[in-house]
């Protein structure tokens, strides 16, 4: 297994939406539900198939600035 990509938690994001966000994306990728460090989410590595899925689940993810993609 790849080791998972760490998408931070925006600064005054809610909680329990990032823990709902995460759980249908989760659900929706037919993944075990990813672990939430500190200010992290650990999501797999796939960066486009992700996005993708979060898109799908939610499209307005970005702008409602919960989590962001990583940076390299």
């Amino acid at each position: 297994m790849d080791a998972p990509a760490a998408w931070p938690i925006e600064p005054g994001a809610d909680r329990q939406e990032v823990e709902d966000l995460v759980s249908r994306l989760a659900e929706h990728m037919g993944i075990p539900y990813p672990e939430i460090r500190d200010d992290f989410v650990l999501l797999p590595a796939n960066y486009i198939t992700v996005s993708r899925a979060l898109y799908e689940v939610d499209p307005a993810w970005e702008e409602k600035a919960l989590i962001t993609p990583p940076t390299p």
